[in-house]
């Protein structure tokens, strides 16, 4: 029986391809919350703006954080966000042409960008044996001790991988969030600080 070659293939829910990018994987998010897109709409005029929230999270959050440690960092990711955007103008019946920063911050729901800066960095906490801290190197009580150490990277794939770009976001965070040892209050006061700064990667790189 001859095996037809394939370009792609789907992994624990996750679209590969053999060019290592995300266009695939992130058109199939697209297709699946448009689809929870009108399951909220239909809801819309049956039900309360609390449960409406409940909704997003169990039908449309659960879709577009799946596997974001990994797609995040893609510029077509943008197309995930509008679709959250539209969502979010949807619960809070607001028109099209609304900002969501502020929406965002009403419903205690994280942008896309923030839901990936939110995953990488409490992976980089929970997984970061093998990166050193500048503490190891000298004992110097500077603002930077907790911070880990990146490596130079000459490719692009290299530099928006979860280890290197993961560790550039988490060296921004405060020292008061990195000293939480316990991993819950960590990701709390991580997202405390999203939902007032930040609303893309480059703001928050650039602001906290």
């Amino acid at each position: 029986m001859d095996i037809k070659y394939k370009n792609e293939t789907k992994l624990l829910g996750l679209y590969l391809t053999e060019d290592v990018k995300w266009d695939v994987h992130i058109n199939q998010v697209c297709n699946m919350l448009n689809k929870n897109y009108y399951v909220l709409r239909s809801l819309k005029s049956v039900t309360s703006l609390n449960t409406l929230r409940n909704v997003y999270f169990a039908n449309f959050h659960s879709h577009l954080s799946y596997g974001i440690l990994f797609w995040g960092s893609d510029p077509k990711s943008k197309e995930v966000f509008k679709i959250q955007k539209k969502a979010v103008r949807l619960i809070c019946s607001v028109n099209r042409r609304s900002s969501c920063r502020e929406l965002f911050k009403s419903l205690n729901i994280l942008p896309v960008p923030c839901v990936y800066i939110m995953e990488t960095v409490c992976y980089i906490k929970s997984n970061n044996k093998g990166l050193k801290q500048n503490s190891a190197i000298h004992y110097y009580k500077t603002s930077h001790r907790l911070d880990f150490q990146t490596q130079f990277c000459r490719t692009n794939l290299l530099k928006k991988s979860v280890n290197n770009l993961g560790t550039k976001l988490y060296n921004r965070i405060p020292n008061y969030i990195k000293n939480l040892e316990d991993l819950n209050p960590f990701k709390k006061q991580v997202k405390a600080l999203l939902l007032q700064q930040s609303y893309s990667i480059e703001e928050y790189l650039s602001y906290v």
